[in-house]
C-alpha cells in the first residue's frame, strides 16, 4: 500500500510541476476532438501528446492542453468560435505555416527541369519476361507518361520553359540511388515519383539538401511526408477525406439523420475526423456505431427512425463494409463512403449514394470531354486516372515553376489551377519539419455507369 501511495503522489507532483511549467494552453470546448485541435494549431497529434503526458486520443470538455510556446494558444479565456459557412477542408483550417513562406524574391531561372521517376522495367528485355505485376506497373507508367506529354503541350502554350525528363525507377533502394544521380545530372527542380517507399526515401534525402521539390503522385501514408518538408503528396489522406465528406453530407442531406459506421480500433481516426468535419458545418455531435462485431444496433436505430438516415460508411475493411451494406439492404438509407471502401459493386445505379475519389475523370464535364478526345486522338487509347493525375501534377507544378521558380514548394496554394482535369490542390503542412498533404477532395456519384463529379471547388 505504501508503494502505491508513493506512485500516486509522484504522479500528482509530476502533473503539478508540468502544469506550472506550461505557459500556453488550449481550453477544450464542446465538440472538439484531439484531431480538430491539432489541425487548428497546425500541429501533429503526436506533438500535442508529447506535451501532455497521459493524453491518448480523446479529450474532455474544459480540459487544458499544453501547446508549444511557438503557437498562439487560447490560454484560459473562452473564445467565441466563428461560424463556418463554406464546405470544410483541412487546408482551410490549417494554412501553410508562416515560416514556410519566403520573403526573398523567387529563385527564377531561364529554364526548369521536371523529372518523372516511373516503373517502366526497361531492364527486362521483352514483354514476355514480365510478370503480371510488372505488366500492370508498366501500363501505369505508360499512362502517366502520356498524361505528362499532354501537360507539356499546355505548358508550352503558357510559355513555360520546362523540360521533362523520364527515368525508369523500380522498387528498391538501389533504384532510388540511381534516380538521385539522374536527377542531379539534369538539376531537377521538381521530381514526380518514384511510386514506391524505398526509392522515395533516397530521393527525399536528395531534395532535402537542395532547392528542389518532390511530389508523391500515388496513394501513400502521410508518414512519408516526415522525410522532408521539400515534398508534397497529391492524394488526400483518409482523414482529410472524412473531414470534408462529413461536412459535405451535412449540407447535401439537410433533412436526414446522419450517423457514422466504423470498426473500433481500425477506423478510429476516420471517425474522429468525420466528427470534426460534421461539427464544422453546424451539425450536432455525430452519432457513431461500432459495427466491428455486428450491425444490430445501427439496424435497429434506422428501423425506428421516421426520417431518412444517411450512413457515413467509414469502414476500411472490405469484408466489414460489405456486411454493412448487406445488413441495411431494404431500409430507407443512403450511403456516403470513402475512397478506400466503396467499390463499383457496392454502389447502386441511380441512387444518391456518394463517395470520394482522389481523382476522377468527369465524363459529364465539357472541358474534360474535350481533353479526353484530344488524348484519344494523340495516343489512340483511353485515358485513365493515372493519365489524368500526371497531367494535372505536371501542369500545376510546371505553372508554379513559371510563377515562383525553384521556390514553387513554398507557394503551393498560390498556383493557377486552370486547365486541371481531375484534381484540385489545397495544401496544408503536416508538421513543422514535414511535407504537405493535398486536402482537396472530389465527391462523386455514379450515373449511367460512370462517375460524375458532385462538388466543384475550383
Amino acid at each position: 500500500m505504501k508503494r502505491i501511495g508513493f506512485i500516486l503522489l509522484f504522479v500528482i507532483l509530476a502533473s503539478t510541476s508540468f502544469s506550472q511549467l506550461c505557459t500556453n494552453y488550449h481550453l477544450v470546448s464542446s465538440g472538439e476532438t484531439l484531431y480538430s485541435i491539432s489541425r487548428k494549431y497546425n500541429l501533429t497529434i503526436a506533438e500535442i501528446q508529447s506535451l501532455n503526458p497521459g493524453l491518448v486520443t480523446t479529450v474532455k470538455l474544459g480540459e487544458h492542453l499544453c501547446l508549444p510556446n511557438s503557437v498562439e494558444g487560447m490560454k484560459t479565456e473562452v473564445v467565441e468560435s466563428t461560424p463556418v459557412t463554406s464546405i470544410p477542408t483541412l487546408a482551410s483550417t490549417s494554412e501553410i505555416s508562416p515560416e514556410a513562406k519566403v520573403t526573398q524574391p523567387p529563385l527564377k531561372k531561364d529554364s526548369y527541369a521536371i523529372a518523372l521517376l516511373l516503373p517502366f522495367s526497361t531492364y527486362k528485355m521483352d514483354a514476355d519476361s514480365l510478370d503480371e505485376r510488372s505488366v500492370k506497373l508498366r501500363n501505369v507508367a505508360v499512362n502517366m507518361y502520356r498524361g505528362a506529354m499532354m501537360a507539356q503541350k499546355e505548358l508550352q502554350d503558357r510559355n513555360v520553359n520546362a523540360a521533362i525528363y523520364l527515368f525508369d525507377v523500380g522498387n528498391s533502394v538501389e533504384a532510388g540511388k540511381r534516380a538521385v544521380e539522374r536527377c542531379e545530372e539534369v538539376s531537377a527542380d521538381v521530381v514526380v515519383g518514384p511510386l514506391f517507399k524505398d526509392p522515395i526515401q533516397e530521393v527525399a534525402k536528395w531534395v532535402a539538401n537542395r532547392n528542389s521539390h518532390l511530389v508523391v503522385p500515388v496513394k501513400m501514408s502521410n508518414k512519408i511526408l516526415l522525410l522532408t518538408d521539400n515534398m508534397s503528396k497529391a492524394y488526400p489522406g483518409n482523414n482529410s477525406q472524412w473531414y470534408y465528406l462529413a461536412g459535405f453530407a451535412q449540407q447535401e442531406f439537410p433533412n436526414s439523420i446522419i450517423v457514422g459506421a466504423y470498426a473500433k480500433g481500425k477506423d478510429d481516426f476516420s471517425s474522429e475526423a468525420a466528427m470534426s468535419g460534421f461539427l464544422s458545418q453546424g451539425g450536432d455531435s455525430l452519432k457513431v456505431f461500432d459495427i466491428s462485431q455486428n450491425c444490430v444496433a445501427l439496424y435497429n436505430f434506422i428501423k425506428k427512425s421516421s426520417r431518412n438516415v444517411v450512413v457515413l460508411d467509414m469502414t476500411t475493411d472490405e469484408k466489414t463494409g460489405t456486411a454493412l451494406t448487406s445488413a441495411l439492404t431494404g431500409l430507407n438509407v443512403n450511403f456516403v463512403g470513402g475512397e478506400s471502401n466503396v467499390s463499383d459493386g457496392r454502389v447502386e445505379e441511380g441512387t444518391k449514394n456518394l463517395s470520394t475519389r482522389g481523382i476522377t475523370l468527369d465524363y459529364y464535364n465539357l472541358d474534360n470531354l474535350k481533353w479526353i478526345a484530344a488524348y484519344r486522338k494523340e495516343f489512340q487509347s483511353e485515358p485513365d486516372e493515372f493519365s489524368a493525375i500526371m497531367h494535372d501534377i505536371v501542369l500545376y507544378y510546371g505553372t508554379g515553376l513559371q510563377l515562383f521558380g525553384s521556390d514553387v514548394g513554398k507557394h503551393l496554394n498560390e498556383i493557377d489551377q486552370s486547365g486541371l482535369i481531375s484534381l484540385g490542390f489545397e495544401f496544408f503542412k503536416t508538421g513543422p519539419e514535414s511535407g504537405y498533404e493535398n486536402a482537396y477532395v472530389n465527391v462523386v456519384q455514379k450515373m449511367n455507369g460512370r462517375w460524375g463529379l458532385k462538388n466543384n471547388l475550383k
